[in-house]
């Protein structure tokens, strides 16, 4: 069972005019175990908040393509109903508490 589908996902910043993420397209099954690396500003947490609808929710700016957990578009769902499915942990989780 497909929870996290990312379809073509591009995503800009307000104001921006460069996206922080182009053309990402992913499909995370339940029971999956996600590693997401990379170098500082690569785009990692820009990633991780638009599946919890963070962004574009609370950040707002331009997401094009689709994010979807457990078949619901992000875009119609709130930052709420996201957290019942979807955590994340950043790299320092002491500071997340």
């Amino acid at each position: 069972m497909t929870v996290i589908e990312v379809d073509n996902l591009t995503y800009y910043y307000p104001g921006s005019s460069k996206p922080a993420l182009a053309n990402i397209s992913l499909k995370i099954d339940r029971g999956d175990f996600l590693l997401i690396t990379g170098p500082s500003g690569s785009g990692k947490s820009t990633l991780v908040k638009t599946f919890n609808g963070i962004i574009p929710h609370l950040y707002g700016g331009r997401l094009e393509g689709k994010v979807s957990v457990k078949g619901k578009d992000t875009r119609y769902c709130t930052v709420a109903e996201l957290s019942r499915t979807v955590g994340i942990v950043f790299q320092d989780p002491e500071n997340q508490i």
